[in-house]
């Protein structure tokens, strides 16, 4: 190629690689000399192709005078002077530095094949036929490198760049391994030796602006953005600014159309021109700023940086926050609507798609996992704005899929955000389902005293209401984490009381709820008889109330029960009834759990259990359930394995790893895939 062209975010190095890299190619001999220009493209008064031109002639030895006047003429010139260099053997490495556009470097093009031209933009040039290196951000161990190499750089006996210790890598992380930031922050170590380097981290941490920072008198990490900010139209700006509401580390065009209010095309185009300007990042169809850029058009946003030095009212400023305040509530709106919508496709009683719906529970899932940052976020930036509402609402939606997918830790963070938010807006009701949701979220991760702690406040706000059904819900789940902390008499008590309200609120699904988790706690006293009973009328009433999801749950209870007291052929008739129960609702989703519960009775030969699990694969399969579907996969192995079918149980473990991996469910890849490494052993 004639002609590369190196982009790249504003700071990142792309001058210091050209001329590095020309010095190198010089040395090897692969060209005669070079030419360099700086076109200050992003500068108010960038050098005009005419210019650019002129410069390079007299480097070429052209006199001033023989100099055309046209640029069309000096261009003819210019490729003449070159053709002339070529004609003699010898090859010119000719270096446009900060080119904004292609037109700026169209006419520098060498007519001739001995000679290159490199530029290096801030844009990516894609209409120059040219090869195109986009530089990104270093990676930490040689940011690291570059923070250690400045120092020993000015002072060779400066044993801050040899010292061990997290310091360097934090600083680093800080700068965001953007080479501009990095090189301030070792001239700020530069110019206060007796500063250490975790001093100036922890300065950069608690700085009000870590760009007003990152300022060393002569370069400033600021004013290099504001370059690039000045030449994008003004809708590019405005959605620049506007992206940085976004309360997560990437978005989707679906959010980004929404937050702009503007329809996804024209959105794209935008998005596009932002990626081309290297002011945005775009994998997957998700877009993403560099750390600093956020921190920049953050300030942007809140009016704290105003790089076109405009005059502005305060009543524009008004305006403009009021603006952004209705884009970041519709972004809210829009994140609390989708996952709701999203959230009701993972239920096994979820109702029919509706026109531009999640056509699925894969689909929901999908969304749901590239969107749980922003969703987690959004609960927290909504009680931030004050729009406790939208808090609370998203934490309760946000519910079903932090639990689906194990994710307690956010699941405790939003139920905290809803907690306070509640009681900051005065909605008790809602403040108290969120305690109850905080202890069943605590319990989760075995942090029992402090859930035992919001349970209390929950039972103390229901009382307060009079409302005994939730303090129904609320035992039930105090009886949980009794059970699971090792307290079956304490937790037997809770749930004989919750049973009792919810009799008494004759609330019929609740108390079968209770109901079933009474017999778990009757198993674990070793009462089988009275863990019969309990099961048994709590399928009772699901049935009753038409729940045959649940009903299966409650039968499988009873099967165990049974199985504990010595009763194998009933416990396995009581399989078969929840098997049947669960297949009378029609949905596969609950065909499968009710299949894998049932293949974890004590007595089953292998077979059995592998017959179980079959069933339970293929209706995983047409759930669309495609993790459980892997799980089965794995058991299925799992017995093979224990009646001595190597073969079998490697190719069924194969297919499950694979599935696994598809899911990006490392961790179950992994255990996968050592049972088959000492298969094969």
């Amino acid at each position: 190629m004639l002609v590369a062209s190196i982009g790249g975010l504003a700071g990142v190095g792309k001058t210091a690689l050209a001329v590095t890299a020309g010095h190198a190619a010089i040395k090897a001999g692969y060209f005669d000399g070079s030419l360099f220009i700086d076109l200050h493209g992003y500068d108010e008064r960038p050098v005009q192709a005419g210019q650019a031109l002129e410069a390079f002639l007299r480097a070429l030895g052209v006199a001033h005078d023989v100099i055309p006047a046209a640029v069309e003429e000096r261009a003819a010139l210019y490729r003449s002077e070159l053709a002339t260099l070529a004609g003699q053997g010898r090859g010119l490495l000719i270096v446009a530095d900060n080119a904004s556009s292609a037109d700026q470097v169209r006419l520098l093009l060498p007519g001739d094949g001995a000679h290159r031209l490199l530029i290096t933009s801030r844009h990516t040039l894609a209409t120059l036929n040219a090869r195109l290196l986009d530089l990104g951000v270093l990676d930490p161990q040689a940011a690291v490198e570059l923070l250690r190499h400045a120092l020993l750089m000015a002072d060779p006996t400066d044993r801050r760049a040899t010292q061990a210790g997290a310091g360097h890598e934090e600083l680093a992380s800080l700068c965001g391994y953007l080479p501009l930031a990095l090189h301030i922050s070792a001239a700020l170590l530069i110019l206060e030796a007796c500063q250490t380097v975790t001093e100036l981290a922890q300065e950069l941490v608690t700085a009000q602006s870590r760009l007003s920072f990152l300022d060393d008198g002569d370069r400033a990490v600021c004013a290099s953005f504001d370059l690039s900010y000045r030449r994008l139209p003004p809708d590019h700006a405005e959605l620049l600014r506007l992206l940085a509401l976004n309360p997560g580390p990437d978005i989707g065009l679906g959010a980004a159309a929404v937050l702009a209010d503007r329809p996804l095309p024209a959105v794209r185009v935008v998005l596009r021109s932002l990626v081309q300007a290297h002011l945005l990042d775009c994998v997957n169809q998700r877009w993403s700023m560099h750390d600093l850029v956020r921190d920049y058009a953050t300030e942007l946003a809140h009016g704290v940086s105003n790089p076109l030095q405009h005059p502005v009212t305060e009543g524009a400023c008004q305006e403009v926050a009021t603006e952004q305040g209705r884009s970041h509530r519709r972004l809210l709106e829009h994140y609390a609507t989708t996952a709701a919508s999203a959230c009701a496709r993972l239920g096994v009683q979820a109702a029919a798609p509706t026109p531009g719906d999640f056509a699925g529970q894969e689909e929901a899932l999908a969304w749901l996992d590239d969107e749980r940052p922003n969703l987690t976020g959004s609960v927290t930036a909504a009680a931030d704005a004050g729009h406790h509402g939208i808090a609370v609402h998203l934490s309760v939606i946000l519910y079903d899929y932090l639990t689906w997918r194990g994710y307690y830790d956010d699941l405790i963070s939003v139920t905290t955000t809803a907690c306070r938010s509640a009681h900051q807006s005065g909605a008790l009701a809602a403040e108290a389902g969120a305690w109850n949701n905080l202890g069943i979220a605590l319990s989760e991760v075995s942090r029992y005293e402090e859930a035992f702690r919001a349970y209390d406040r929950a039972l103390d706000l229901f009382t307060s209401l009079g409302n005994d059904n939730e303090r129904g819900k609320v035992f039930n789940g105090i009886g949980l984490a009794l059970r699971n902390s090792g307290k079956p008499a304490e937790a037997l008590k809770a749930h004989r009381e919750a049973v009792s309200i919810q009799r008494a609120a004759d609330d019929l699904r609740e108390q079968a709820a209770a109901l079933t988790n009474l017999s778990l706690a009757y198993q674990d006293l070793e009462d089988h008889a009275e863990a019969c009973a309990a099961a048994e009328e709590a399928a009772s009433i699901f049935q009753q109330l038409g729940d045959s999801a649940n009903e299966a749950t409650a039968l499988c209870t009873a099967a165990f029960a049974l199985q504990a007291w010595g009763k194998p052929e009933e416990a396995r008739a009581a399989c078969r009834r929840a098997l049947t129960s669960a297949r009378l609702g029609g949905n596969p989703l609950v065909e499968a759990l009710t299949l894998m519960t049932c293949s974890q009775l004590d007595d089953l030969t292998a077979q059995q259990q592998i017959e179980y699990l079959m069933q339970a694969e293929a209706a995983s399969e047409q759930a669309n359930a495609t993790e459980l579907r892997a799980e089965a996969l794995s058991g299925i192995g799992k017995a093979h394995t224990a009646e001595g079918a190597t073969d079998q149980a490697v190719t069924h473990f194969l297919r499950a790893q694979r599935i696994f991996e598809e899911l990006g469910l490392t961790e179950q890849a992994a255990e996968v895939s050592e049972m088959i490494a000492a298969l094969q052993s």
